[in-house]
C-alpha cells in the first residue's frame, strides 16, 4: 500500500512539472481581452477559461494573472498550396485576401491585372494560380514609369502608376483619403504600417491608374478621372472609426463623454457628434434609432448592442469597425479595459449579443 501511495505522489509531481513546462503566466494589461490574449498565444479562448475558471463570465480586470498554455509553434513552411481561384465575399479587399492566402498584395495584383482593389466587387473571381508559392516575387515597375514623386500639394501629379504622399502635421487618414479620392481601407491596404496610427513624415503610397491634375479635368469636360467605388455613407463610417480609434486606451468612466473617460454610450455619443449627429445618451435609447439589420448584412459604422445586466435588456453599445465572413469587430468602452476593439467571437460578447442598428443611412 505504501509503495502504491509513493507512485501516486511521483505521478502528481511529474504531471505538475510537465504542466509548468507547458504553461506561462500572463498579466492582463490595459486594452486586452480574453480574445486578444488567446490570439496572442495562438490558443483557444475555451482553453484559457478552463485553466482560469475564476474569470469566466466576468469582466476581465487589469493586472489579473492568467495561466496560459504555451504552444510549441510548428516549423514554418514556406511552400503553401493555393486553391486555383477565390470568389470575393462581402467586405473583402485585396489586403484581406492576401492575408488569408499568405501571399503579397503585389503578387495578387500581378495574378489579376484586369482587377484592382478599387473596383473589387462581390462574386468577382480572383486567380490564385495552381502553382505553389515559395516566396512573393519582387515586382518591378516598367522603366518608363518607375519614378516616384513626393506630393504635398492638393494637386495631383501626372503619373501612370503611383504617387507618394508625405504626412504633414495634423493630417488624418480621413483627410488624406478625401484628398486623393480613395477610401481609408484602400489607403491602409497600400500602407499596412499605418493601420495602428499615422506618424508625421511617413511616406504613403497612393495608387491611381490615372492621376491627372484637377485643372486638366475641369478644362476638358469630355474627360473624367477614374474614381474608385466609394459611397458617402462608407466614407462617413471610416471617419467615425478613425475618430473613435483616437481614444483607444482611454479609461472607462461612468457618464463620461470626454478623453478623461468614457462609458459605452458616451463614446458613441461623442464620436457621432463629429458629424453633427446627436444620438440619445443611453445605449437603450440608441437601440431605437435607425433600423435593425442582421449580422450577415452588418457593415462598418453600424451600432452593435449587447445585454450585460441580469434583466436581459440592452445595456451596452459599440460601433462596428470591421466585418469578415465569420467575425464582427467593434470599438467600445468596457468597464474593465476602457476603450478597446473586441470581437463578436469572444465568448463574453457572443452570448450577450442582441442586435445591430444602421444609423448613418438616416442622415446621409
Amino acid at each position: 500500500m505504501r509503495f502504491f501511495s509513493n507512485w501516486i505522489i511521483v505521478l502528481i509531481l511529474a504531471s505538475t512539472g510537465v504542466f509548468a513546462q507547458n504553461s506561462v503566466k500572463h498579466k492582463v494589461e490595459q486594452g486586452e481581452s480574453i480574445y486578444s490574449i488567446a490570439k496572442k498565444y495562438e490558443v483557444k479562448e475555451a482553453v484559457i477559461y478552463e485553466l482560469n475558471p475564476n474569470v469566466k463570465g466576468k469582466p476581465l480586470q487589469l493586472k489579473t494573472v492568467l495561466i496560459i498554455p504555451s504552444k510549441v509553434k510548428p516549423q514554418v513552411v514556406n511552400v503553401i498550396e493555393l486553391p486555383e481561384s477565390h470568389k470575393v465575399l462581402k467586405s473583402e479587399t485585396f489586403y484581406s485576401i492576401s492575408k488569408k492566402y499568405k501571399i503579397s498584395v503585389a503578387q495578387l495584383e500581378a495574378l489579376n491585372p484586369t482587377i484592382s482593389s478599387a473596383n473589387l466587387k462581390i462574386d468577382d473571381v480572383l486567380n490564385l494560380s495552381k502553382d505553389k508559392i515559395v516566396s512573393a516575387p519582387k515586382l518591378e515597375l516598367p522603366k518608363e514609369s518607375s519614378s516616384i514623386v513626393i506630393v504635398q500639394s492638393t494637386e495631383l501629379s501626372s503619373l501612370e502608376n503611383e504617387i507618394v504622399h508625405k504626412v504633414l502635421p495634423k493630417e488624418t487618414k480621413y483627410g488624406i483619403s478625401k484628398k486623393y479620392k480613395i477610401t481609408i481601407d484602400e489607403l491602409e491596404r497600400l500602407n499596412p504600417t499605418i493601420v495602428g496610427g499615422l506618424p508625421i513624415g511617413a511616406e504613403l503610397v497612393i495608387k491611381k491608374k490615372e492621376a491627372v491634375a484637377n485643372t486638366v479635368v475641369e478644362e476638358n469636360s469630355n474627360e473624367s478621372a477614374e474614381k474608385p467605388i466609394d459611397t458617402n455613407v462608407l466614407a462617413k463610417a471610416d471617419f467615425l472609426i478613425e475618430k473613435a480609434s483616437n481614444n483607444l486606451g482611454t479609461r472607462y468612466r461612468s457618464g463620461g463623454t470626454t478623453s478623461s473617460g468614457f462609458d459605452c454610450s458616451g463614446l458613441m455619443f461623442t464620436t457621432f457628434q463629429e458629424l453633427d449627429i446627436k444620438l440619445p445618451r443611453s445605449s437603450t435609447d440608441m437601440a431605437k434609432y435607425g433600423f435593425e439589420v442582421s449580422k450577415s448584412n452588418a457593415q462598418k459604422g453600424d451600432l452593435i448592442f449587447f445585454t450585460t445586466n441580469k434583466k436581459g435588456t440592452i445595456s451596452h453599445v459599440g460601433m462596428i469597425t470591421e466585418v469578415t465572413d465569420d467575425e464582427i469587430k467593434f470599438i467600445h468602452s468596457s468597464t474593465s479595459s476602457g476603450v478597446i476593439i473586441s470581437s463578436s467571437n469572444e465568448d463574453y460578447y457572443s452570448r450577450r449579443f442582441v442586435q445591430i442598428n444602421r444609423v448613418l443611412n438616416y442622415f446621409f
